[in-house]
């Protein structure tokens, strides 16, 4: 039987990566990642090159960061059959994705094209650990206790969409995370102002990497910041906790 593996290889710590990940990685003979620009760097290859040995194959696959969307499903297409040459000349083959690889993952797409194209070949997925829930136990911020809910979104396109966003979650005791802040930092730090929820969160950026960055959201001052940012809000806390 064919068989490809996807796995998360979590946030940026190669400590993070989980047993069944590196088991993947030591057990394949090809390894295949996802890089944004042909011949670029791959942030998926260089958390888990620690178990990447030299006798195994490397295979850099381009998913570029655009909206087009001929252009994303021709890089699936493209990407899907290039592992799937690879399976059918009998490697075993692990293709690595960073995060986690069920939530806004690269190895989700490629999941779903190998399912509708290539439903000959058995794809196994092996999840990772996620940047938020990893900035949540660095900066000891529990995202829901007890009856709480907990919402995982990226931040909207606007000040009115995300303003309901918060005002309802404060309301309905929900903790938010906010992914992708990047450069909407600008309006979104005034916004937590308006809502007294600025010193109620907590920012992370890069998680796992040398320079990560984890701080009080007040402390944190306007201006664009990198892709890999989030944000962690609670507007409260359970009556009952130690």
């Amino acid at each position: 039987m064919k068989v490809l593996t996807i796995t998360g290889v979590g946030p940026g710590d190669p400590s993070l990566l989980t047993l069944a990940a590196v088991d993947a990685i030591k057990e394949s003979t090809v390894v295949s990642y996802p890089v944004s620009t042909r011949g670029g760097e791959s942030l998926a290859e260089k958390i888990a090159s620690k178990w990447i040995t030299k006798d195994k194959k490397k295979l850099p696959l381009h998913f570029p960061m655009v909206d087009d969307q001929n252009t994303l499903k021709r890089a699936w297409r493209v990407a899907g059959n290039e592992l799937i040459k690879m399976v059918e000349k009998g490697e075993r083959v692990v293709f690595l994705a960073q995060g986690d690889i069920s939530l806004f993952s690269t190895g989700s797409y490629l999941s779903k094209e190998l399912e509708k194209y290539h439903s000959e070949c058995l794809v196994k997925l092996i999840p990772g650990v996620t940047s938020f829930s990893a900035a949540a136990a660095k900066s000891k911020f529990p995202l829901a206790l007890q009856d709480e809910q907990l919402l995982i979104l990226p931040v909207p396109n606007s000040y009115e969409e995300l303003k309901v966003i918060l005002s309802d979650s404060a309301l309905k005791k929900r903790v938010v995370v906010l992914l992708k802040l990047g450069k909407k930092w600008d309006w979104v730090k005034p916004l937590l102002e308006e809502l007294d929820l600025i010193k109620r969160s907590i920012f992370a950026e890069r998680i796992g990497f040398s320079d990560q960055q984890i701080l009080r959201t007040s402390d944190l001052p306007s201006g664009t910041r990198p892709y890999f940012s989030l944000l962690l809000i609670r507007p409260s806390w359970p009556f009952t906790i130690p």
